[in-house]
């Protein structure tokens, strides 16, 4: 899921629900979640797919607060390497 800077989340991939087939989540793929607190949109994803998909999994949902955010003060002696699903670097790192 892609969360952009004005509240819209998008989830550009279909769902293979189990009760109803293959379909787009939210609007087009998209919730509006100005405003709401990360729970609320959350709660709000999640009930766009109330059933799981064909291999039993549920939308779930992963809050992360960025460094520099609320409680998590950005330092100059930190640096993040992102990696791939098979271990390998695919982005520039980044010092936090």
């Amino acid at each position: 899921m892609l969360i952009t800077s004005d509240g819209i989340v998008t989830y550009p991939y279909l769902w293979n629900d189990s009760v109803s087939g293959q379909r787009v989540l939210g609007d087009a793929g998209t919730w509006n979640c100005v405003g709401d607190s990360p729970e609320d949109c959350c709660e709000k994803i999640k009930q766009s797919a109330p059933d799981p998909d064909e291999k039993g999994n549920y939308v779930e949902c992963h809050m992360f607060i960025p460094y520099g955010g609320i409680g998590k003060p950005r330092r100059s002696d930190r640096v993040f390497i992102n990696l791939s699903p098979d271990g390998r670097v695919h982005e520039p790192p980044i010092i936090q």
